[in-house]
């Protein structure tokens, strides 16, 4: 009986260690799978972080005003309004073949219909002044919310500047410079009388004002 006993216990012993060293096999195995699923899986590329990101704010343009429209002949365009005092009021439009007209309005040296002609170098002049003074670069308006000021639009058309500006205030020093030596090319110049529309050397493209 005491014999009996002593060999069921063993074989519990036997029983007992051989299911847990299955149990632990198959916990291993377990483990093995799961890391080779995680090792299969497709790794997420990580966004970076921007440090101190700050939001994007659009810049102000500032006022804006439709763009004048001219003949594709066009060299050079000045144009100025009037205002309630004796602001000189006058239009003038240089064509790419030198040829000129002039609107004087009011309170200026010639005050009627006018044609002239530039020369090639005094065009290349122009161009010059105008890269010199960076007219290409300026703003297509300078303008703020107040009245009884006069305007002044300039346009430029070469092969290197294709610019127009729009002048009422807070130009730059620069512009109005350019502005001012423009005038006074303008006044030295001999002009000639004309009727209203008409005009001479034209070129092919046509020389008469939008």
């Amino acid at each position: 009986m005491k014999k009996a006993f002593q060999f069921l216990t063993i074989a519990l012993l036997v029983i007992g260690s051989q299911a847990c060293k299955n149990s632990k096999k198959a916990t291993s195995e377990s483990v093995k799978i799961e890391d080779a699923k995680e090792a299969a899986a497709p790794v997420k590329e990580a966004k970076p972080v921007k440090e101190n990101a700050e939001p994007v704010v659009q810049e102000n343009e500032g006022p804006s005003r439709p763009a004048p429209r001219y003949a594709d002949s066009l060299f050079f365009r000045i144009d100025r309004t009037p205002c309630f005092g004796q602001c000189p009021t006058y239009t003038v439009n240089i064509y790419q073949s030198g040829h000129a007209q002039m609107e004087g309005k009011k309170f200026f040296d010639y005050e009627g219909f006018f044609a002239t002609k530039f020369s090639e170098d005094e065009l290349i002049r122009i161009e010059k002044m105008a890269i010199e003074s960076g007219y290409a670069k300026m703003n297509h308006v300078y303008d703020a919310p107040v009245t009884d000021l006069p305007s002044t639009t300039t346009i430029l058309q070469t092969e290197q500047i294709h610019q127009w500006v729009y002048n009422r205030m807070n130009a730059p020093d620069e512009l109005r410079k350019f502005e001012r030596e423009m005038e006074t090319i303008i006044k030295d110049k001999q002009w000639s009388p004309r009727k209203k529309g008409q005009s001479e050397g034209k070129s092919k493209g046509g020389d008469q004002p939008e």
